[in-house]
């Protein structure tokens, strides 16, 4: 969920809308290009996050600050190993956790742009028998929509993982409640009706692509988005050998824990660079020319608040496909989402597609969470309000 410090930014949303864009991929620009003054959040950035990192025990960090579609600052900070032999670099892969279940939204939006899946039909009708336990509500409602916007009704918001691949599960097992104590998910209440974050109900999501495409979810998610967009050091296959190359995770107290596997990659499963992952934000940007696998109006629907049949409640979180949405203080929209695991990573960003600016981080250790001070502080500078009000410590 998104972190309690972005709350405050938070105002109602109202559809966005967008035209067609075209199939190139641009280039990311050098970070700090000579030729243009350096922008001023770095230095909040370069002041905090060490700052941050001291306070809270964080091993290591890597930062990445987009302004007006360009990637114009990546910066390593500590280390990537418990010994502090390996310093973090802007090509350091960290575990991102749930920030898979964007990389999912363009994996589907992709295929229903083939038309190989159709985001608004029952995904019953390719999942026979029906993988989760019988229910008072009618499962032909649920819809790769409304999972991928956790509108469906399903239940089990994150899985601990497994500390040995080997012991990995089915994604049949998953759902039926092999998920190392998390139980099996569940329809628990009527579709459509409200928000319920709901990482099974991205492990069903994955199971009816794979059943209908009659392909790996990792094989689609490196053909249709890593690949297209350079992104030469991502990937949602998190088995030993992708795990290699990865930093070390830490726990609050700072010493390291053994890395986890999951087979549910579609909510759970990410590894990236801060320059690859800013490669896949600045494609989801309007302005960026000629940037989109994905069409303008396939965006929009992205980052549109999902229908729902009850009036949403107050502190209820505002998610389109993918995405949380959110309005900061000037009135501008912005998406992003955070992620987290039990292997000691955390992650977060936040984006305005409109006007092309954005913020990443990943972190190897538990206490990153902290370093959402930083993303928040970027949402108070873009929308040049007091961050003293807004990104209370």
């Amino acid at each position: 969920m998104r972190a309690v410090l972005l709350l405050c930014l938070i105002l109602p949303l109202s559809p966005a809308q967008a035209d067609l864009g075209t199939l190139t991929v641009p280039a990311v620009a050098a970070a700090r290009a000579p030729a243009v003054a350096p922008p001023p959040f770095i230095q909040v950035i370069e002041h905090e996050v060490p700052a941050l990192m001291k306070e809270a025990r964080i091993q290591g960090a890597a930062v990445g600050l987009i302004v007006g579609g360009k990637l114009v600052y990546t910066q390593g900070f500590g280390f990537a190993d418990h010994a502090g032999k390996v310093p973090v670099t802007s090509d350091t892969v960290f575990v991102a956790a749930s920030l898979a279940k964007p990389i999912a939204s363009w994996v589907t939006m992709r295929l229903a742009e083939q038309g190989r899946v159709q985001l608004d039909k029952p995904v019953a009708d390719v999942l026979s028998p029906w993988p989760l336990a019988q229910s008072p509500f009618d499962p032909r409602l649920i819809t790769i929509r409304r999972l991928l916007s956790h509108t469906a009704g399903t239940t089990l918001g994150g899985y601990q993982g497994w500390l040995d691949y080997k012991e990995l599960p089915s994604l049949e097992e998953s759902l039926a409640g092999k998920t190392h104590g998390r139980g099996a998910v569940e329809l628990f209440a009527p579709v459509g009706v409200k928000f319920q974050y709901s990482g099974g109900g991205y492990t069903l999501m994955q199971l009816a692509i794979e059943r209908t495409t009659q392909r790996k979810y990792s094989d689609l998610a490196r053909e249709l988005v890593f690949r297209p967009l350079g992104m030469k050091h991502s990937s949602v296959a998190m088995t030993p050998e992708v795990l290699a190359g990865a930093a070390q995770g830490h726990g609050d107290d700072g010493r390291p824990v053994p890395m986890r596997y999951y087979v549910e990659q579609a909510p759970s499963t990410l590894t990236t660079t801060v320059r690859d992952f800013a490669r896949w934000m600045i494609a989801g940007m309007e302005d960026t020319a000629g940037a989109h696998p994905l069409t303008q109006a396939q965006l929009a629907q992205m980052y549109t608040p999902a229908d729902l049949s009850t009036p949403r409640a107050p502190d209820e979180a505002v998610y389109g496909l993918g995405h949380f949405i959110e309005r900061l203080s000037d009135g501008s929209t912005a998406v992003g989402h955070d992620g987290r695991n039990q292997a000691g990573f955390r992650a977060n960003f936040l984006m305005r597609p409109h006007s092309g600016d954005g913020i990443v981080f990943f972190s190897n250790s538990r206490s990153g969470l902290a370093l959402d001070r930083v993303v928040c502080l970027w949402g108070a500078d873009v929308a040049k309000v007091d961050p003293v009000t807004t990104c209370k410590k």
